[in-house]
């Protein structure tokens, strides 16, 4: 899972991309409006998509990510550090404090406790917009109203990629959305797609 501020920053990347071996790569695309896939990914939704994905398929969102991806990535040296998180980092001493008192109580905002964590998380405003979504729908012959979505291909340059429309999925409540997308990834479809895909990148690669 590449949490990305947008198309061009995979497209400028896109060396680097390829050179990491994911035989698949993806967009997954929606606008703030398509409740609950916003709400998913500001919660458990990245980790969820990251570990159903594995080694297997980059799946790119326009989102910025919280503090916790970010510490989550770095630790690990996720593929998303090297590539884009040196941008949204924090520098060592605010690090430091958030992993100390990331979880702890600074503020009320609302009635709300906001905690450090909360308040140092990059905005979302920033990145994810209506702009950057359609210009992607757009560059793979989409129309501005073909959201929420996942778009599958395995090259950039390629002409051919595979949509799956999550539509049918805008409203549901977030327990049933983690179990809709669960449910996509672990069937037949996508184990079908994904082994068409590391089929053509082990012949690319043995040619």
């Amino acid at each position: 899972m590449l949490p990305v501020p947008g198309y061009s920053d995979v497209f400028f990347s896109w060396i680097e991309i390829r050179d990491l071996g994911f035989p698949l790569h993806g967009f997954l695309l929606y606008l703030a409006s398509d409740h609950n896939f916003p709400e998913y990914l500001d919660g458990d939704g990245l980790g969820d998509l990251d570990y159903w994905t594995r080694d297997d398929v980059a799946i790119f969102v326009v989102h910025a990510p919280s503090s916790k991806w970010i510490e989550y990535a770095r630790e690990k040296n996720h593929p998303w550090w090297t590539l884009f998180g040196q941008r949204w980092s924090c520098d060592e001493e605010l690090s430091s404090l958030m992993r100390e008192h990331g979880q702890s109580d600074v503020l009320m905002i609302d009635g709300h406790h906001a905690s450090m964590r909360d308040v140092f998380a990059p905005a979302l405003n920033e990145y994810q917009h209506r702009d950057e979504i359609g210009g992607i729908l757009d560059k793979f012959g989409l129309a501005p109203q073909d959201h929420p979505c996942l778009i599958f291909f395995r090259d950039l340059a390629d002409d051919v990629a595979w949509r799956v429309s999550l539509r049918e999925l805008v409203g549901t409540k977030l327990h049933d959305l983690r179990q809709a997308l669960q449910s996509w990834f672990a069937g037949d479809d996508f184990r079908r797609l994904l082994k068409e895909a590391a089929h053509d990148h082990a012949r690319k690669t043995h040619t």
